[in-house]
Protein backbone atom coordinates (compact mmCIF):
# COMPACT_ATOMS: atom_id res chain seq x y z
CA UNK A 1 0.00 0.00 0.00
CA UNK A 2 1.36 3.41 -0.95
CA UNK A 3 0.57 6.35 1.33
CA UNK A 4 0.52 9.99 0.27
CA UNK A 5 2.12 12.49 2.66
CA UNK A 6 2.60 16.21 2.93
CA UNK A 7 5.50 17.55 5.00
CA UNK A 8 4.93 20.56 7.25
CA UNK A 9 6.75 22.32 10.06
CA UNK A 10 5.42 23.22 13.48
CA UNK A 11 6.10 26.41 15.47
CA UNK A 12 9.37 24.97 16.70
CA UNK A 13 10.49 24.35 13.10
CA UNK A 14 10.20 20.57 13.49
CA UNK A 15 9.06 18.56 10.50
CA UNK A 16 5.97 16.38 10.67
CA UNK A 17 3.95 14.47 8.12
CA UNK A 18 0.30 14.88 7.21
CA UNK A 19 -1.23 11.74 5.70
CA UNK A 20 -3.36 12.62 2.69
CA UNK A 21 -4.59 9.20 1.59
CA UNK A 22 -3.43 5.89 0.16
CA UNK A 23 -3.54 4.03 -3.13
CA UNK A 24 -5.02 0.59 -3.65
CA UNK A 25 -7.78 -1.34 -1.92
CA UNK A 26 -7.63 -1.56 1.85
CA UNK A 27 -9.93 -3.40 4.24
CA UNK A 28 -7.95 -2.74 7.42
CA UNK A 29 -6.13 0.57 7.35
CA UNK A 30 -3.11 0.84 9.66
CA UNK A 31 -1.87 4.40 9.51
CA UNK A 32 1.93 4.48 9.95
CA UNK A 33 3.53 6.36 12.83
CA UNK A 34 6.14 7.80 10.43
CA UNK A 35 6.80 8.05 6.72
CA UNK A 36 9.61 6.38 4.80
CA UNK A 37 11.95 9.22 5.79
CA UNK A 38 11.22 8.65 9.50
CA UNK A 39 9.24 11.88 9.76
CA UNK A 40 6.49 11.40 12.40
CA UNK A 41 2.89 11.33 11.20
CA UNK A 42 1.07 13.80 13.42
CA UNK A 43 -1.94 14.73 11.32
CA UNK A 44 -4.66 13.10 9.19
CA UNK A 45 -5.64 15.56 6.49
CA UNK A 46 -9.03 16.80 5.30
CA UNK A 47 -11.00 14.17 3.33
CA UNK A 48 -7.93 11.86 3.38
CA UNK A 49 -9.99 8.67 3.30
CA UNK A 50 -13.50 9.97 2.73
CA UNK A 51 -16.05 7.97 0.71
CA UNK A 52 -13.96 4.80 0.63
CA UNK A 53 -16.20 1.74 0.48
CA UNK A 54 -13.44 -0.79 1.17
CA UNK A 55 -12.48 0.36 4.68
CA UNK A 56 -13.85 -1.74 7.57
CA UNK A 57 -11.32 -1.03 10.29
CA UNK A 58 -8.85 1.79 10.97
CA UNK A 59 -5.93 1.88 13.41
CA UNK A 60 -4.49 5.31 14.25
CA UNK A 61 -1.05 5.41 15.91
CA UNK A 62 -0.09 7.29 19.07
CA UNK A 63 1.88 9.79 16.99
CA UNK A 64 -1.28 11.38 15.56
CA UNK A 65 -2.40 14.55 17.33
CA UNK A 66 -4.84 16.03 14.82
CA UNK A 67 -7.63 14.57 12.69
CA UNK A 68 -8.94 17.18 10.29
CA UNK A 69 -12.50 17.49 9.01
CA UNK A 70 -14.20 14.70 7.05
CA UNK A 71 -11.10 12.47 7.20
CA UNK A 72 -13.28 9.31 7.11
CA UNK A 73 -16.53 10.89 6.00
CA UNK A 74 -18.99 8.59 4.21
CA UNK A 75 -16.94 5.40 4.67
CA UNK A 76 -20.12 3.34 4.66
CA UNK A 77 -18.53 -0.01 5.61
CA UNK A 78 -16.24 1.30 8.34
CA UNK A 79 -17.11 -0.53 11.58
CA UNK A 80 -14.26 0.12 13.99
CA UNK A 81 -11.63 2.76 14.74
CA UNK A 82 -8.74 2.24 17.17
CA UNK A 83 -6.73 5.18 18.50
CA UNK A 84 -5.21 6.65 21.66
CA UNK A 85 -5.83 9.84 23.58
CA UNK A 86 -2.89 11.42 21.76
CA UNK A 87 -5.50 13.07 19.51
CA UNK A 88 -6.14 16.54 20.92
CA UNK A 89 -7.83 18.04 17.86
CA UNK A 90 -10.70 16.28 16.10
CA UNK A 91 -12.67 18.36 13.64
CA UNK A 92 -16.34 18.05 12.73
CA UNK A 93 -17.48 15.53 10.16
CA UNK A 94 -14.58 13.13 10.60
CA UNK A 95 -16.85 10.07 10.91
CA UNK A 96 -20.12 11.55 9.72
CA UNK A 97 -22.22 9.30 7.46
CA UNK A 98 -20.20 6.26 8.51
CA UNK A 99 -23.48 4.39 8.85
CA UNK A 100 -21.98 1.10 10.08
CA UNK A 101 -19.48 2.50 12.56
CA UNK A 102 -20.09 0.45 15.72
CA UNK A 103 -17.06 0.63 17.96
CA UNK A 104 -14.29 3.02 18.94
CA UNK A 105 -11.34 1.46 20.75
CA UNK A 106 -9.47 4.07 22.82
CA UNK A 107 -6.29 3.66 24.86
CA UNK A 108 -6.14 6.26 27.65
CA UNK A 109 -2.51 7.10 28.37
CA UNK A 110 -2.68 10.78 29.28
CA UNK A 111 -6.05 11.12 30.99
CA UNK A 112 -7.44 12.90 27.93
CA UNK A 113 -11.11 11.97 27.49
CA UNK A 114 -11.70 14.88 25.15
CA UNK A 115 -11.28 12.67 22.09
CA UNK A 116 -14.15 10.47 23.31
CA UNK A 117 -16.31 13.53 23.79
CA UNK A 118 -15.50 14.89 20.34
CA UNK A 119 -16.29 11.61 18.58
CA UNK A 120 -19.60 11.44 20.44
CA UNK A 121 -20.42 15.00 19.43
CA UNK A 122 -19.81 14.00 15.83
CA UNK A 123 -22.22 11.03 15.96
CA UNK A 124 -25.87 10.97 17.01
CA UNK A 125 -26.36 7.23 16.42
CA UNK A 126 -25.64 4.37 18.83
CA UNK A 127 -21.93 3.80 19.28
CA UNK A 128 -19.83 1.58 21.54
CA UNK A 129 -16.54 2.52 23.19
CA UNK A 130 -13.94 0.04 24.38
CA UNK A 131 -11.85 2.14 26.75
CA UNK A 132 -8.52 0.89 28.04
CA UNK A 133 -7.77 2.64 31.33
CA UNK A 134 -4.59 2.26 33.37
CA UNK A 135 -6.42 0.09 35.92
CA UNK A 136 -8.83 -1.83 33.71
CA UNK A 137 -11.03 -1.90 30.63
CA UNK A 138 -14.51 -0.42 30.23
CA UNK A 139 -17.05 -1.29 27.55
CA UNK A 140 -19.78 1.33 27.36
CA UNK A 141 -22.64 1.82 24.94
CA UNK A 142 -23.96 5.26 24.06
CA UNK A 143 -27.54 5.22 22.71
CA UNK A 144 -28.50 7.27 19.71
CA UNK A 145 -30.70 10.36 19.82
CA UNK A 146 -32.63 12.61 17.47
CA UNK A 147 -32.89 16.35 17.18
CA UNK A 148 -36.45 17.51 16.71
CA UNK A 149 -37.54 21.01 15.72
CA UNK A 150 -41.12 21.96 16.54
CA UNK A 151 -42.75 25.18 15.37
CA UNK A 152 -44.51 27.15 18.09
CA UNK A 153 -46.97 29.14 15.99
CA UNK A 154 -48.29 31.15 18.93
CA UNK A 155 -44.81 32.35 19.92
CA UNK A 156 -43.61 32.43 16.30
CA UNK A 157 -40.51 30.48 17.23
CA UNK A 158 -38.88 27.14 16.44
CA UNK A 159 -38.39 25.07 19.58
CA UNK A 160 -35.59 22.56 19.86
CA UNK A 161 -36.14 19.14 21.45
CA UNK A 162 -34.06 16.00 21.89
CA UNK A 163 -35.55 12.52 21.57
CA UNK A 164 -33.83 9.58 23.22
CA UNK A 165 -31.32 9.22 26.05
CA UNK A 166 -28.22 9.37 23.87
CA UNK A 167 -27.58 13.06 24.53
CA UNK A 168 -27.81 12.61 28.31
CA UNK A 169 -25.43 9.65 28.14
CA UNK A 170 -22.93 11.79 26.23
CA UNK A 171 -23.00 14.37 29.01
CA UNK A 172 -21.37 11.78 31.31
CA UNK A 173 -18.10 12.27 29.41
CA UNK A 174 -16.01 15.20 30.61
CA UNK A 175 -12.61 16.32 29.27
CA UNK A 176 -10.84 14.74 32.24
CA UNK A 177 -13.11 11.85 33.25
CA UNK A 178 -16.09 9.64 32.58
CA UNK A 179 -18.71 9.70 35.32
CA UNK A 180 -19.64 6.00 35.40
CA UNK A 181 -22.09 6.40 38.28
CA UNK A 182 -24.01 9.05 36.34
CA UNK A 183 -23.86 6.79 33.28
CA UNK A 184 -25.36 3.82 35.16
CA UNK A 185 -28.08 5.99 36.71
CA UNK A 186 -29.47 6.73 33.24
CA UNK A 187 -30.32 3.08 32.58
CA UNK A 188 -33.83 3.30 34.05
CA UNK A 189 -34.83 5.76 31.34
CA UNK A 190 -32.80 4.07 28.57
CA UNK A 191 -34.49 0.72 29.25
CA UNK A 192 -37.88 2.36 28.67
CA UNK A 193 -36.80 3.98 25.40
CA UNK A 194 -35.10 1.13 23.54
CA UNK A 195 -34.91 -2.44 24.83
CA UNK A 196 -32.38 -3.53 22.17
CA UNK A 197 -29.92 -0.83 23.18
CA UNK A 198 -30.69 -1.42 26.86
CA UNK A 199 -29.65 -5.06 26.46
CA UNK A 200 -26.34 -3.98 24.92
CA UNK A 201 -25.74 -1.46 27.72
CA UNK A 202 -26.40 -4.05 30.43
CA UNK A 203 -24.34 -6.78 28.76
CA UNK A 204 -21.43 -4.42 28.17
CA UNK A 205 -21.31 -3.22 31.77
CA UNK A 206 -21.43 -6.79 33.10
CA UNK A 207 -18.81 -8.04 30.66
CA UNK A 208 -16.41 -5.26 31.64
CA UNK A 209 -17.54 -4.02 35.08
CA UNK A 210 -15.15 -1.08 35.34
CA UNK A 211 -16.19 1.17 38.25
CA UNK A 212 -19.49 -0.72 38.44
CA UNK A 213 -21.16 -0.41 41.83
CA UNK A 214 -22.93 -3.36 43.47
CA UNK A 215 -26.28 -1.58 43.12
CA UNK A 216 -25.76 -0.94 39.41
CA UNK A 217 -24.62 -4.53 38.88
CA UNK A 218 -27.79 -5.83 40.53
CA UNK A 219 -29.91 -3.43 38.45
CA UNK A 220 -28.43 -4.69 35.17
CA UNK A 221 -28.69 -8.34 36.22
CA UNK A 222 -32.32 -8.01 37.30
CA UNK A 223 -33.30 -6.24 34.08
CA UNK A 224 -31.69 -8.91 31.91
CA UNK A 225 -33.36 -11.64 33.96
CA UNK A 226 -36.79 -10.02 33.70
CA UNK A 227 -36.41 -9.47 29.95
CA UNK A 228 -34.60 -12.69 29.00
CA UNK A 229 -37.66 -14.37 27.52
CA UNK A 230 -38.63 -11.42 25.34
CA UNK A 231 -35.05 -10.64 24.29
CA UNK A 232 -34.19 -14.19 23.26
CA UNK A 233 -37.50 -15.08 21.57
CA UNK A 234 -37.26 -11.94 19.43
CA UNK A 235 -33.56 -12.35 18.65
CA UNK A 236 -33.92 -15.93 17.36
CA UNK A 237 -36.43 -14.78 14.75
CA UNK A 238 -33.89 -12.50 13.07
CA UNK A 239 -31.29 -13.51 10.54
CA UNK A 240 -27.74 -12.65 11.56
CA UNK A 241 -25.33 -13.44 8.72
CA UNK A 242 -21.90 -14.65 9.65
CA UNK A 243 -19.33 -11.86 9.66
CA UNK A 244 -15.63 -11.62 10.29
CA UNK A 245 -15.02 -10.41 13.82
CA UNK A 246 -14.13 -6.73 13.95
CA UNK A 247 -15.89 -5.30 16.98
CA UNK A 248 -16.17 -6.86 20.41
CA UNK A 249 -19.96 -7.27 20.10
CA UNK A 250 -19.43 -9.55 17.11
CA UNK A 251 -19.00 -12.24 19.76
CA UNK A 252 -22.67 -11.64 20.65
CA UNK A 253 -24.16 -11.09 17.22
CA UNK A 254 -25.89 -14.45 16.78
CA UNK A 255 -28.71 -15.89 18.98
CA UNK A 256 -26.57 -18.81 20.19
CA UNK A 257 -23.88 -16.48 21.51
CA UNK A 258 -26.33 -14.28 23.38
CA UNK A 259 -28.11 -17.36 24.76
CA UNK A 260 -24.77 -18.59 26.09
CA UNK A 261 -24.32 -15.25 27.88
CA UNK A 262 -27.73 -15.58 29.55
CA UNK A 263 -27.22 -19.24 30.47
CA UNK A 264 -23.79 -18.79 32.02
CA UNK A 265 -25.17 -16.09 34.31
CA UNK A 266 -28.41 -18.01 35.00
CA UNK A 267 -30.57 -15.13 33.78
CA UNK A 268 -33.26 -17.38 32.25
CA UNK A 269 -36.13 -18.37 34.51
CA UNK A 270 -37.05 -22.02 34.36
CA UNK A 271 -40.68 -21.27 33.54
CA UNK A 272 -39.59 -19.34 30.45
CA UNK A 273 -37.30 -21.99 28.97
CA UNK A 274 -40.08 -23.84 27.10
CA UNK A 275 -41.25 -20.66 25.35
CA UNK A 276 -37.73 -19.81 24.24
CA UNK A 277 -37.16 -23.41 23.08
CA UNK A 278 -40.36 -23.21 21.00
CA UNK A 279 -39.17 -19.99 19.35
CA UNK A 280 -35.77 -21.55 18.63
CA UNK A 281 -37.44 -24.70 17.25
CA UNK A 282 -39.70 -22.66 14.97
CA UNK A 283 -36.61 -20.83 13.71
CA UNK A 284 -34.79 -24.12 13.10
CA UNK A 285 -32.00 -23.20 15.50
CA UNK A 286 -31.11 -26.67 16.80
CA UNK A 287 -27.95 -25.43 18.53
CA UNK A 288 -29.92 -23.00 20.65
CA UNK A 289 -32.52 -25.69 21.45
CA UNK A 290 -29.79 -28.05 22.65
CA UNK A 291 -28.22 -25.34 24.82
CA UNK A 292 -31.54 -24.52 26.46
CA UNK A 293 -32.42 -28.16 27.09
CA UNK A 294 -29.06 -28.73 28.76
CA UNK A 295 -29.68 -25.64 30.86
CA UNK A 296 -33.14 -26.92 31.83
CA UNK A 297 -31.67 -30.26 32.91
CA UNK A 298 -29.02 -28.40 34.89
CA UNK A 299 -31.71 -26.42 36.69
CA UNK A 300 -33.47 -29.67 37.62
CA UNK A 301 -36.12 -29.00 40.24
CA UNK A 302 -34.76 -25.55 40.86
CA UNK A 303 -35.97 -22.33 39.34
CA UNK A 304 -34.09 -19.18 38.45
CA UNK A 305 -35.16 -16.01 40.19
CA UNK A 306 -34.66 -12.38 39.28
CA UNK A 307 -31.69 -12.05 41.60
CA UNK A 308 -29.89 -14.85 39.74
CA UNK A 309 -29.92 -17.30 42.64
CA UNK A 310 -31.14 -20.87 42.36
CA UNK A 311 -33.84 -21.71 44.88
CA UNK A 312 -35.11 -25.18 45.74
CA UNK A 313 -38.72 -26.15 45.15
CA UNK A 314 -39.96 -28.08 48.19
Amino acid sequence: MKFEFEIKKDREDREYAVIKGCEGPCKKLMIPAENDSKVPVREIGNHSFSSRKDLEEVEIPDSVETILGFAFHNCSNLRKISLTDSVTEYLDGTTRQCENLEEIDVLIKRGNYGIIRRILEDNDRRIIFMIHENDGDALIVFPGFNYDFVENTMARTIQFAIEGTGYAYRECVKPGEINYREYDNLFVKASCDDRVTAEKIAMARLLYPYQLSDDAKEMYENWLCENAKKNLTERVKKDYPAAEKVTIFDDYRRPEEVTDFYIKRKFIKKEHISDIVKAATDAGNTTMVSMLMDYKNECGDNHVTSNNMLELDF
